[in-house]
């Protein structure tokens, strides 16, 4: 299996400067190809230093191409519809190429829409607009990498026809990956062609197989070729000691989910108000009001990938069994968490899990 990693840069409760913070958060990313990660991934967010400090995706892979020489390095992800000037897609469309020259093809491109009523505010763009937005500047960014060129004439952006340099060495259709959690964005990840990404916060595993599934079945009708694995991202702590795991996964996670539920306002009333997210109103907002935050974290906390060695072999066994093939991403820095801490974590998750893991999915693939 396909393990990586997303780097956070989350400075709920961590007591660091944002440069303290980024430096660990970067440390943290070559680590991860030290100790045999496959890939790893930085977010865009803007405007919430508790939440996450992570304007720039691009710009801290760049850094991280040069610290590293194996792991691929994915952006997840850029939010497209926040990138609004007309020659924000032929800028972007170079900086794509520039670091995959640099990264000698290693990059990994995954697009977002965004769910932040704050950040659509703080760039002067309508929710209403996102997935237009996101639609055509998509199309451009992708066929130019293709074509070598973008020229265009829509709805928001107007581009004459420039070429892109550094030349693309080859385009991104292969490995282009959306984040992707209400229905309609599932079944548009599967229209455009990309992998779909999925975090761990709203379903059962059980749901959460059945929206893998309607992406598959979407996307072998429009492309006519079998998809590539999904992708599910998860928060993650391993110790042996189960009440350690649990009182330190408590105690740094918390104040992250009290971060996102206030980045994202999912205890606000505006997703059933707002064309494209009435998806959120129903399935987060509602539950959380009518849990309140306690209780809706114990839920969220149940859903993620944490726990003993032994405890997470099985959590992913029944994983393999109802997904069937799929990429795990991990969250593993958090809420102050100290970085030996993070470490020592994945050093026992890379030690003793991941190869029972691969050894389980791997006898499930000669079976089928």
């Amino acid at each position: 299996m396909h393990f990586g990693m997303l780097l956070l840069l989350a400075n709920a409760r961590s007591g660091k400067t944002d440069s303290q913070l980024w430096k660990e958060e970067m440390e943290l990313g070559v680590f991860a190809e030290e100790v045999g990660f496959d890939s790893v991934w930085v977010p865009e967010h803007h405007f919430d230093r508790p939440y996450c400090v992570s304007p720039d995706p691009l710009q801290a892979l760049t850094y991280l191409a040069a610290k590293t020489s194996r792991i691929q390095l994915g952006t997840g992800a850029i939010i497209l519809p926040w990138w609004k000037g007309d020659n924000e897609p032929i800028r972007l469309a170079e900086r794509i190429s520039m670091l995959d020259a640099l990264s000698d093809g290693r990059l990994q491109l995954g697009f977002g829409r965004g769910l932040a009523k704050d950040e659509y505010e703080g760039f002067g763009v309508s929710m209403e607009e996102s997935r237009d937005r996101f639609n055509e500047a998509a199309t451009m960014i992708l066929d130019g990498l293709d074509n070598g060129y973008i020229e265009h004439d829509g709805k928001y952006f107007k581009q004459v026809r420039r070429d892109i340099f550094p030349t693309p060495e080859r385009g991104f259709r292969d490995r282009l990956f959306n984040i992707a959690m209400s229905p309609p964005s599932t079944l548009a990840a599967a229209e455009f062609g990309g992998t779909l990404m999925c975090f761990n916060y709203q379903y059962p595993i059980e749901k959460q197989t059945e929206q893998f599934n309607a992406w598959r079945d979407r996307y072998r009708e429009v492309h006519e070729t079998e998809p590539p694995p999904p992708v599910l991202l998860d928060f993650t702590y391993c110790h042996e000691d189960p009440e350690l795991q649990d009182k330190t996964l408590r105690e740094h996670l918390f104040p992250f989910y009290h971060s996102m539920v206030d980045h994202y306002a999912f205890d606000g009333k505006h997703f059933g108000n707002t064309k494209g997210y009435e998806h959120y109103a129903g399935a987060v907002s509602d539950p959380l009001n009518d849990l309140g935050r306690g209780a809706a974290f114990d839920g969220f906390l149940d859903l993620q990938w944490h726990g003993t060695p032994e405890q997470m072999i099985e959590k992913m066994k029944r994983r393999i069994d109802l997904i069937g093939d799929f990429r795990q991403m991990l969250l593993c820095s958090y809420g102050g968490m100290p970085l030996e801490t993070v470490k020592d974590s994945l050093r026992l998750i890379r030690e003793q899990v991941l190869p029972e893991v691969n050894k389980y999915a791997e006898s499930v693939k000669a079976k089928a």
